[in-house]
């Protein structure tokens, strides 16, 4: 997978939970206080690349509270 491909998923998923977040007439902020983290943790997760183990866990429960697959 080449960077670029890596970048479009990543955009690709923050649209997905933005559009998540507004069916749900939720915002970051509270969704970062239902899946227990810091907006700004969960604005990093969201919003970065990285492949660090603590975005990772971050992203798959921000995934798991939509009801968003893979």
């Amino acid at each position: 997978m080449t960077e670029q491909m890596i970048i479009n998923a990543a955009k690709g998923s923050i649209k997905r939970v933005d559009n998540e977040l507004t069916d749900r007439d939720m915002n970051r902020k509270e969704l970062a206080s239902k899946i227990g983290y810091s907006e700004t943790l969960l604005s990093n997760a969201i919003n970065s690349y990285s492949l660090n183990k603590s975005s990772r866990k971050i992203r798959g429960k921000v995934r798991e509270y939509l009801n968003i697959e893979d």
